[in-house]
């Protein structure tokens, strides 16, 4: 699987771009606004074209040029950030940001919730590019994470990790092996830190209940994709960070 990590100048966000081997169907995440021409480029440079974009929660700045990539390809979100696609239901703050900062709203032709399978068995949300879905509310009401695993992965985004997975491996005293299991984890794990709850539809309780949640059901090998910044390890992370050691005590 070939994974390419692009960058959204709006909030510095991480768009990423998911190819299974022997596909040209590709599944963008979090398209953020300003990436628009830096997708297009990649995919160009792929020979891919857009199967799905997947949004890891409904913050504008990766949901904001959904509509431009995806065009008639669906455009899933979870179900419970379904609403942000539709400004007239958002906080007055957001709508109030948004006229302010942003282009006006489009909304994508093919929007779709998330199945719940996808939280069960996994969804293919592109030709070879398999994932689960794990809520992670807290960030807002439908943050998720989304894992994966693959036999091999290449492209921007495993150069990036791969320096924090070597990390890892050295500090948990392991025998070299490759880097098989991610998640893009959107705004719910950063390194050495976490996304913000006092946005509208951020919930500090929730997120701390969250954090505790996921060291018990996480493999500590996990590299996390995330949103914004470098990639990390989620086993460094419950080592060293210290909103998840608050979490294990209060969560």
């Amino acid at each position: 699987m070939r994974i390419e990590k692009l960058y959204a100048p709006y909030y510095s966000e991480n768009p990423y771009i998911l190819l299974a081997d022997d596909s040209r169907e590709a599944l963008v995440v979090d398209p953020g606004y300003g990436a628009l021409e830096q997708i297009q480029s990649t995919l160009d440079n792929l020979q891919a074209t857009v199967a799905a974009v997947l949004c890891t929660h409904g913050h504008s700045d990766h949901i904001w040029d959904a509509h431009a990539v995806a065009g008639s390809a669906p455009v899933y979100i979870p179900a419970p950030d379904e609403y942000r696609f539709h400004p007239d239901k958002l906080d007055p703050r957001e709508r109030i940001e948004h006229q302010m900062n942003l282009p006006p709203w489009q909304e994508p032709q093919n929007l779709q919730v998330l199945p719940d399978i996808a939280a069960v068995e996994g969804v293919e949300l592109a030709p070879g590019i398999f994932l689960r879905l794990l809520p992670a509310p807290g960030h807002t009401e439908g943050s998720s994470l989304f894992l994966l695993e693959t036999s091999k992965v290449s492209g921007s985004a495993a150069q990036d990790a791969q320096i924090p997975f070597n990390q890892w491996l050295r500090y948990s005293n392991q025998e070299d092996r490759l880097l098989t299991k991610l998640a893009l984890c959107g705004d719910v794990v950063f390194a050495d830190s976490v996304g913000r709850t006092d946005l509208p539809g951020g919930d500090s309780k929730q997120m701390l209940h969250t954090l505790r949640t996921l060291q018990n059901v996480i493999d500590p090998d996990t590299v996390l994709l995330p949103g914004h910044g470098r990639a990390t390890v989620f086993g460094l992370e419950k080592a060293h960070n210290p909103f998840l050691a608050q979490a294990r005590y209060q969560g």
